[in-house]
């Protein structure tokens, strides 16, 4: 298997691409631990799961923004400072440079700040690193599902092949950078036979943009595909994923 150059990733946080505002990215998830030795252990230590997390850790480069929004990463985090935000902050990370169905990345839920820093030098590009943690479990195995594009017809992805199917359920995540109309619809479907495709996570309808996280349980099929409506003109500029478990 080939391997990735650090350049070739590209990251969704929220409604926006951040891969041009990002200098590097640090995912880990953590599971605790607990000690259940016994006299029964025979001399050797037993260790028990407990409860998952997951954060990422990034530096950027700081941009201004003379006018209020979402368009840089720094009035992104500003927007998460403290507060309680309407806006859903998913985080998506993907290799290849995200331009194919089939490209692998990880894949977390709706995430909240932790901490956020900027370290400023005379000599230097002003720039900022921060800190977020995320909700829910972490899709360690993501696979990319549509790439960032504009759609303007109803179109069915490509399908991508798992090898087998899983017991464990699935995490699935939507951002949409950009709505032209009344925006539309998106579903991730699975299939066992790459013929006969049924639908495991819908969507709600976007009509702004937006970012979602869905997760279920259950059997996920072999394979996967993204499945994009816009409503009558429209068009919906999105990016879609998901994490079998």
């Amino acid at each position: 298997m080939a391997r990735m150059h650090g350049s070739d990733v590209r990251v969704y946080f929220g409604k926006r691409d951040i891969s041009g505002d990002l200098v590097s990215i640090d995912m880990s998830g953590t599971t605790e631990t607990h000690d259940v030795t016994n006299f029964a252990s025979a001399n050797f230590r037993e260790f028990a799961p407990g409860q998952s997390s997951w954060e990422a850790s990034f530096s950027a480069l700081y941009q201004t923004e003379a006018t209020p929004g979402l368009t840089t990463i720094s009035r992104q985090l500003d927007a998460l400072f403290g507060l309680n935000t309407a806006d859903t902050q998913v985080l998506s990370v993907y290799d290849g440079d995200a331009d194919l169905a089939g490209d692998r990345g990880w894949l977390g839920g709706d995430a909240v700040l932790n901490k956020v820093t900027e370290p400023i030098s005379v000599g230097d590009m002003i720039k900022m690193t921060a800190t977020i943690q995320g909700n829910g479990s972490l899709g360690l195995n993501g696979t990319l599902l549509a790439p960032l594009a504009t759609v303007t017809t109803a179109t069915n992805g490509t399908s991508v092949d798992n090898a087998a199917s899983t017991a464990n359920g699935m995490r699935a995540n939507l951002h949409v950078t950009a709505v032209t109309g009344t925006g539309g619809t998106v579903k991730v479907q699975h299939s066992s036979d790459n013929s006969t495709w049924v639908d495991f996570h819908t969507f709600t309808a976007a009509t702004a943009a937006t970012s979602q996280t869905k997760t279920a349980t259950g059997t996920v099929n072999r394979y996967l595909r993204s499945v994009i409506t816009p409503a009558g003109s429209s068009g919906l500029t999105c990016v879609v994923g998901a994490a079998r478990y």
